[in-house]
């Protein structure tokens, strides 16, 4: 009876090893997944050395006027960015935006907008290692739905992971971790612009793996100019 406890006893333990390991390699992997990929970086090392700047964007004018949202709740998401969910440009997101905002856009005005949330580490919370979110803008007709695709706004990475789905992104180290980002877009009819008309803005949001994402006190100021 005794030999058979111990027997037991190490059984559970290889088992428990094993889980243990998995989990850990599942966590390695996610964290080892490159947000650039390998043909960005060439691309990257063969811009350098060219002294002028390659493919930088603007805007200007006077602050006319300005939108302030937030959510200060605690909230989760189970989308996996690898898993296409749906939402957002690309569909790399949770289908439903965590925050969104109405604007008409004339032409020539600029469009800013500062997001920031906490956000809750995969150490402590289970969630994915890293947290993606994208800032889109999305053509409202005066017509019913469907409505134009959302299309993101100056200031993402366009393929992370070597998807087709911008985004910009944090990983919190322990706890949690603040992010803070920054974006614009201008109405014209330039290749980076939208023409002018009414918009929806939203946020969305995603964990980069399983376990999705957890975060609080999301906020998006709008500055029209």
């Amino acid at each position: 009876m005794k030999h058979n406890r111990h027997v037991l006893w190490f059984i559970t333990l290889v088992a428990v090893t094993v889980l243990l390991s998995s989990g850990n390699w599942v966590k390695a992997q996610e964290q080892e997944r490159p947000t650039f990929s390998k043909a960005d970086v060439e691309r990257a090392r063969s811009a350098a050395p060219q002294a002028a700047p390659i493919g930088v964007l603007g805007c200007t004018g006077p602050i006319t006027r300005v939108i302030d949202l937030g959510n200060e709740n605690l909230k989760f998401t189970s989308a996996n960015y690898f898993a296409n969910p749906g939402g957002g440009e690309g569909g790399g997101f949770d289908k439903t935006p965590v925050l969104s905002a109405k604007v008409t856009l004339a032409q020539g005005v600029c469009l800013d907008a500062h997001l920031s949330a906490i956000v809750g580490s995969g150490r402590t919370y289970g969630v994915a290692a890293t947290t993606l979110f994208q800032v889109t803008l999305t053509f409202l007709p005066l017509t019913t739905p469907p409505f134009g695709p959302p299309r993101h706004m100056v200031g993402h990475f366009e393929t992370p992971y070597g998807r087709p789905s911008p985004a910009v992104a944090l990983e919190a180290e322990r706890d949690v971790d603040m992010y803070a980002s920054n974006f614009f877009q201008k109405v014209g009819t330039g290749p980076h612009e939208v023409k002018p008309g009414t918009y929806r803005v939203d946020v969305w949001w995603a964990g980069a793996g399983p376990g999705g994402a957890i975060g609080a006190a999301f906020v998006l100021k709008l500055y029209l100019r």
